[in-house]
């Protein structure tokens, strides 16, 4: 079913998406995956203890096993963003190779009785909410697989194809490239782990121009359950497998050891523009952005509706909380100078009432968002997706956050560094997306500005209070897109909250067929951190918590 053939904007926009095509539909590429280690796990573990130690000596002196007291361990946890989902498993591997993560898979698939139905977790960066690296048992920290390798084009007209590590955070990869003339559509920040981004469908600062980061992965290094190593891409014997990481990925199939990504060309200067209103003038903003959403037709243009609490004097300083206010911020950036910039958002400085221009290179870029989100806090980072906006859609959004500060002031929390966004995607991606939503694993065949409530807090108390205007948020957008005579748009899965509707997010026929692909490739259920998915095993074990 053609679910994304019309995608539009306002009723003065309408993309027809019907030759969108993905870097993956360009071209077929094949890489060598290595060799799977034979290792001998045939010892008759009792003891936990007596098992880990069976692990490190099998996995040598490179990689190390970390147990709490150790800095590493320490470390570790304190990588996880989100206090409430900090970790403390019984110990933390640290594997150096691919060979190295086969190695703890074939030991995990041998003794993975000893933790119950306590599975071992995989992590990246720690940004993730959905709780995929939390465990008591064992997690497998990718960290030092971090190395990035450019491939150059052996062809001309073709873009180089970046081999990056699974545990690669944003920055690893900004500063590698840095001077090669390539650009990685990667995470906003530079903390972000580039792996759960990717396999969460990577919204990235030129998805306007270049699609979202699933969009342009065209091969996958694969660790599977019992320690296999496997190359999956879309034509091979693992298509299936390849296709449930186009925006499933972190649902459990694997542990991805290396992600094979299509680059773009450095964009070089990026001019960004902070435009400030005050809460009082915030009228004439929402005329600006329902304007710019409906009409923008220049994908090196991606600006953001960014709602804050501020001083509107010195919105970028620290100052005491009764010198601040409601804010409306227009985040705009532009990937070019700034006589182009002013071409999009010339109307901005007549009615902000503080502006910043400020320009980057793509390296530098990755230390815009990353202020905004400091670690040791209570936090959600959930969203929803909307085609339109509207004056109206504004203001109903800005008085439901109006609420949520208030509530956060109440309590004695300081909203600070909380917000809500809308992130203005660009028509049919540019031409950059799916064909049909059944390309890929998350159905995005037709585009959609994603919007994103992040709540930062101390008092644990308050989670209720959160949830509840967290779902007040979604169900208003909910009804909103409801109302709006559009083609079926889909959550982006980076931003599933707890009470997210499953079907919204990967729609029912792409829901089942990761289900049919989990039974195949996982079929004990043994990752079965975070988000599970309901196979038979999953579900006789209690540990499915995922439904349409």
């Amino acid at each position: 079913m053609f679910a994304g053939v019309f995608l539009a904007f306002g009723a003065s926009l309408a993309v027809q998406n019907a030759y969108a095509i993905t870097a993956f539909q360009q071209k077929t590429y094949n890489f060598t995956a290595p060799n799977t280690p034979s290792t001998s796990f045939d010892v008759s573990y009792i003891a936990v203890d007596d098992a880990l130690n069976g692990l490190s000596d099998a996995l040598g002196a490179n990689a190390t096993v970390e147990y709490p007291g150790a800095v590493a361990y320490g470390s570790t946890q304190a990588r996880v963003w989100a206090k409430q989902c900090k970790p403390y498993p019984d110990a933390i591997a640290y594997p150096q190779t691919p060979e190295d993560v086969s190695i703890i898979m074939q030991f995990y698939y041998s003794y993975h009785d000893l933790w119950g139905n306590e599975g071992f977790s995989v992590m990246c960066g720690g940004h993730a909410q959905m709780g995929g690296a939390q465990t008591s048992s064992v997690i497998i920290d990718m960290q030092n697989l971090d190395t990035v390798e450019v491939i150059e084009p052996t062809e001309d007209g073709e873009y180089a194809i970046l081999k990056i590590g699974g545990g690669s955070k944003a920055g690893h990869v900004y500063d590698a490239l840095e001077g090669t003339g390539w650009a990685f559509l990667g995470p906003r920040a530079v903390t972000i782990g580039a792996g759960g981004f990717l396999l969460g469908g990577g919204i990235a600062y030129q998805t306007g121009r270049y699609g979202t980061g699933v969009d342009n992965i065209v091969g996958l290094e694969i660790v599977l359950v019992n320690g296999t190593i496997v190359y999956a891409n879309p034509e091979n014997e693992y298509s299936d497998l390849f296709w449930a990481c186009t925006g499933g990925g972190w649902l459990g199939f694997g542990v991805v050891s290396h992600y094979y990504v299509r680059s773009n060309p450095d964009p070089g200067v990026i001019t960004v523009g902070t435009f400030y209103v005050g809460q009082d003038n915030v009228e004439p903003a929402w005329e600006l952005a329902t304007e710019f959403y409906e009409t923008n037709t220049d994908p090196d243009a991606m600006p953001a509706m960014v709602y804050g609490f501020k001083s509107i004097s010195n919105p970028t300083g620290v100052e005491p909380i009764t010198d601040r206010e409601l804010t409306a911020q227009w985040n705009a950036l532009y990937f070019g100078n700034e006589s182009k910039f002013n071409e999009s958002y010339a109307g901005w400085y007549d009615i902000a009432d503080y502006v910043s221009i400020v320009s980057y290179s793509l390296r530098t870029l990755q230390q815009y968002l990353a202020v905004n989100y400091p670690y040791g806090y209570r936090r959600t980072f959930y969203g929803k997706s909307h085609t339109n906006a509207t004056v109206d859609f504004w203001s109903t959004t800005f008085g439901i956050w109006n609420e949520t500060v208030n509530g956060l002031l109440a309590a004695g929390e300081d909203p600070g560094n909380s917000l809500w966004v809308s992130e203005y995607m660009f028509p049919g991606w540019n031409g950059a997306g799916p064909i049909v939503d059944s390309d890929t694993a998350w159905p995005h065949a037709t585009s959609a500005h994603i919007s994103l409530i992040a709540l930062q807090y101390v008092n644990e108390t308050l989670d209720s209070y959160i949830e509840e205007q967290d779902t007040k948020m979604e169900a208003y957008l909910r009804d909103f897109q409801a109302s709006l005579d559009m083609p079926p748009i889909y959550d982006y899965p980076n931003y599933i909250s707890p009470w997210s509707v499953i079907s919204e997010v990967w729609g029912e026929d792409n829901f089942n067929r990761l289900i049919a692909i989990k039974e195949v490739y996982d079929p004990d259920c043994l990752f079965n951190r975070g988000r599970v998915i309901p196979t038979t095993a999953c579900t006789d074990k209690g540990l499915a918590n995922t439904f349409l």
